[in-house]
């Protein structure tokens, strides 16, 4: 007769079997877990050392950790003297495979005028003979995903509100160079790929009657909708706000 019958067999003791087989489940998955995250810590410092390195100007450092196309695109980079300070880099693993490894990463700088600016990025990692290397690497958008927490974020909501006035009013105004302070992350790369165009006067005419929703919130990230007036005519703007070290700076602007 094995344990678990005898265990039944007892007057009292129907209840054992099952507390003991939910007690070896919750240690196998925890033994589980620990294999999984001491797995996937290799994987994750080499995307963080490959962006830091690209982040910081250490060409070779970024080679040293990469591949492919990765590496291809970390020699592009020479010569440009882009060194930013890093603020932080926070990494989740998105899928595990055979010697393969998809992470997402968000990296908050400084960057050399001061300002603060932050990158999403998707890369692809491999495991090679010496090593986890990143094989491929892609801009990515904002994370805007779970439930919205609403509650208690007003004064994330004003402060929003006053960022996107004061670059409103520096685009009515043509100070393209004030305007884009602003911005960061797609919205800055965007307005900065359009400064031959949208440095040469004002963008827009004055703004009147601006008005603040929030929509979506989760940690640094938020979405607000703006109602407010141009020469006349509504608009209407989605917009996503992400909380650098400075103050919420605006990353993307809806239609």
């Amino acid at each position: 007769m094995s344990v678990f019958r005898v265990l039944r067999d007892k007057k009292g003791t129907v209840y054992i079997e099952p507390i003991l087989a939910t007690v070896l489940g919750l240690v196998a998955i925890f033994i589980l877990y620990l294999w999984f995250l001491g797995k996937d810590r290799p994987i994750e410092k080499a995307a963080q050392s490959y962006l830091q390195a690209l982040a910081t100007g250490d060409l070779a450092a970024a080679r040293e950790v990469s591949e492919g196309r990765a590496a291809e695109a970390a020699g592009m980079l020479e010569g440009k003297n882009l060194a930013a300070r890093v603020d932080e880099i926070s990494t989740s693993l998105q899928a595990l495979g055979h010697d393969w490894a998809r992470v997402k990463a968000t990296v908050e700088l400084t960057l050399k005028d001061g300002t603060a600016d932050v990158g999403w990025y998707e890369l692809d990692v491999m495991k090679e003979t010496d090593g986890w290397k990143v094989v491929s690497f892609r801009e990515g958008a904002p994370d805007l995903s779970g439930w919205s927490l609403v509650l208690g974020r007003a004064g994330d909501v004003e402060a929003a509100k006053e960022v996107f006035a004061d670059y409103l009013e520096a685009l009515a105004a043509g100070k393209w160079d004030e305007a884009v302070k602003y911005l960061a992350g797609p919205a800055r790369k965007s307005m900065e790929a359009s400064r031959d165009v949208l440095s040469k006067g004002k963008i827009i005419g004055r703004v009147d009657d601006l008005q603040a929703k929030l929509v979506w919130a989760s940690g640094k990230e938020m979405v607000v909708e703006f109602s407010y007036k141009v020469d006349g005519r509504n608009v209407n703007l989605m917009t996503t706000f992400y909380r650098t070290i400075d103050k919420w700076k605006v990353v993307e602007i809806g239609k």
